[in-house]
């Protein structure tokens, strides 16, 4: 509802068994959501936001089987 409520985050650590993360430094706005639509319950809208990746460090590896770079 207020979409200059925005943070950056950088995640800690993230719990694989619970999918619960630990940030680095506490969040500046409160941030509300669910797991499901709100479609239903707010008229249409669904009072989910997005969750953007912005930077992150992937490393592929691979083997280089008849020159093919892969």
């Amino acid at each position: 509802m207020q979409p200059d409520h925005f943070d950056y985050a950088v995640i800690e650590h993230y719990d694989h068994e619970t999918g619960n993360i630990t940030l680095v430094e506490p969040l500046d706005y409160y941030h509300w959501g669910q797991s499901y639509s709100t479609i239903e319950q707010y008229s249409g809208v669904d009072m989910r936001a997005e969750v953007v990746l912005l930077t992150r460090n992937v490393k592929i590896a691979g083997n280089d089987t008849d020159s093919w770079g892969g």
